[in-house]
């Protein structure tokens, strides 16, 4: 999901869960799970992919909505780290605690039916650390062939705004004037 889908549903999670509980705490915890836990996205891209000459955040949105990442490491996106925060909030269920785990199981989950439609080639099992970490985090190993609207990256604040992908598996069936994205060279493992 692109992440304007993950800032209007992190909102609204928001919202719900402060007109349910009158809680300022659960309500900002589920808009960090719900979106900021993107922050992961560029801390890839400044760190493992190297890309810390470019930290303007347009840069960082054209090589993400071009998806050039080599590296997913992304750790706040990672079901162990629910699990840990998940035993954490049994023994101190603080509402900000409970508002992130709430927020990051929505952002998972919708990751996993969006983004699992079209990028990545196991779906739940990329939301594993551990299943990322067997593969060294390759991009070409997590992350399918995928061809690219005409124009993807070139107006990025634009496209973050957007809701979801539009982009095709490299085997689906894109309009004429698509473009195959760089991972279509990479080796896929």
């Amino acid at each position: 999901m692109k992440p304007g889908g993950h800032l209007a549903t992190a909102a609204a999670l928001s919202g719900v869960g402060y007109a349910v509980t009158g809680s300022l705490g659960l309500a900002a915890g589920c808009f960090a799970g719900g979106f900021l836990i993107d922050s992961d996205h560029y801390l890839d891209y400044l760190v493992f992919d190297g890309q810390w000459r470019h930290p303007s955040p347009t840069a960082f949105l054209r090589y993400a909505f071009t998806y050039r990442y080599k590296r997913l490491v992304q750790p706040l996106h990672s079901v162990e780290l629910l699990a840990v925060l998940g035993l954490l909030a049994v023994t101190w269920p603080h509402p900000a605690l409970v508002g992130y785990i709430l927020g990051s199981l929505l952002h998972l989950s919708l990751d996993i039916l969006v983004n699992g439609e079209h990028i990545l080639r196991q779906p739940v099992l990329f939301y594993c650390f551990f299943y990322r970490a067997r593969r060294r985090f390759a991009a070409d190993r997590l992350v399918g062939r995928l061809v690219l609207p005409p124009g993807a990256g070139q107006a990025p604040v634009r496209e973050f705004f957007t809701w979801r992908l539009r982009a095709w598996p490299v085997d689906g069936e894109p309009d004429e004037q698509a473009h195959v994205s760089e991972r279509t060279t990479a080796r896929n493992k």
